[in-house]
């Protein structure tokens, strides 16, 4: 025990002299979090400020007279759109979709053609297309008003048309917290988890390997498990440190929030914390140890930067398979390292209670997946040396 708490306490003093470990620790626990929430807020508040914009702009709304006074009766003001309004949009000059209505509007109308308004608008202008869908609502009331009140003038009860109403009714708990953009924090955690602990790991074998500080550990009286326990502890530690800053920035991140919807929405509370780190630890430690495991058979530092970005990539992208799932989860996401930590998190923020057998499957999972790396890395650490 002492020879493994030795070598723990030399590799943990190792990594918090290395500015590149500390950087990951400080950006991804304390930086990463809070500027997340801070990008939603803001993107919500685009949202709802064109969802609440009470005004159109348009091109020759003076040929329909009838359309005017319906968005005038909405409360909607009316502003005429530039002449170069085409090149405003691709320029981001302007903020808001145009309406675009043809010439001879009116009279075509009352001819009973068919006549067409455009909605101009830039893929690249986010700010427009975000006006888009309440125009088209807009646009949509005005074309049900004119059909009925043309019925009306026929003599046919518009009712006759009417006769099926469709209403929608919420099944799901009345206490259950809506979820929406705050889906995408589990994903933020774990990546936070991945990217904290990386360079610890690759520097106390990898690293090490390449400077041949290797051969000096290896004489003194120690076994291979007392070396992979001691290099994987001090991992997990700064790992499992970077878990419990990330899910503690979520209190002061709330502050940060001004969006009145997200505010609502994101309620993180201290039992929701503690249950965070439950099931956040493990897969720390787990993924410690496969980042250990997979360094150790590196020659050299930027090889074993690059596995370990591959790594990386995959434990992080992998919760995205949930944005994809749209029935219910297949049983098999619980055994799946990262998948299952993710899911259960997305419960915790609806708060939802997480059952005990999804915990216990993702627990056995992550024993099992640091027993079998730190078994391999014990096995395999003097053979190294002798490479």
């Amino acid at each position: 025990m002492n020879a493994i708490y030795s070598i723990f306490r030399k590799e943990i003093t190792d990594a918090m002299r290395d500015r590149r470990t500390l950087m990951m620790v400080v950006f991804s626990a304390l930086v990463f979090v809070p500027l997340l929430l801070l990008i939603f807020s803001e993107i919500m508040s685009q949202i709802e400020s064109q969802e609440e914009n009470r005004s159109v702009l348009a091109v020759n709304l003076e040929q329909a007279p009838g359309l005017e006074n319906f968005i005038l009766r909405q409360g909607y003001q009316i502003e005429a759109a530039p002449a170069d309004y085409e090149e405003k949009l691709r320029n981001k000059d302007l903020s808001q979709a145009v309406l675009l209505v043809p010439e001879h509007f009116s009279t075509e109308l009352a001819q009973a053609k068919k006549v067409t308004l455009q909605i101009v608008f830039d893929t690249s202008n986010k700010q427009a297309e975000l006006s888009l869908r309440p125009l088209k609502r807009l646009l949509d009331g005005y074309i049900q008003e004119r059909a009925m009140t043309n019925l009306a003038m026929r003599g046919v009860a518009p009712e006759i048309f009417q006769l099926i109403e469709v209403r929608e009714r919420y099944v799901g708990r009345s206490d259950e917290r809506r979820v929406t953009v705050t889906s995408m924090l589990p994903f933020a955690l774990i990546m936070a988890i991945v990217i904290g602990g990386m360079f610890s790991a690759i520097d106390t074998t990898a690293g090490e390997r390449e400077r041949g500080s290797l051969e000096p550990l290896m004489m003194n009286p120690v076994t291979g498990w007392q070396l992979a326990l001691g290099k994987w502890s001090s991992v997990a530690t700064i790992s499992m440190l970077v878990a419990v800053l990330t899910v503690l920035s979520f209190f002061p991140s709330q502050w940060l929030i001004h969006n009145d919807a997200l505010r609502a929405e994101f309620q993180f509370g201290v039992s929701d914390a503690v249950r965070f780190l439950l099931v956040l630890l493990p897969l720390a430690a787990s993924i410690s140890a496969v980042q250990v495991a997979i360094s150790l058979t590196c020659k050299s530092f930027k090889e074993a930067q690059v596995r370990n970005q591959i790594l990386s990539m995959v434990i992080s992208f992998a919760p995205m398979m949930l944005m994809f799932n749209t029935g219910r989860e297949p049983g098999w996401f619980q055994w799946v390292p990262s998948i299952a930590q993710s899911l259960m998190m997305n419960h915790i923020l609806k708060g939802e209670t997480i059952a005990v057998m999804p915990v216990a499957i993702a627990l056995l999972v992550c024993l099992t997946l640091t027993l079998v790396s730190l078994s391999f890395v014990a096995h395999k650490m003097r053979k190294v040396v002798m490479m």
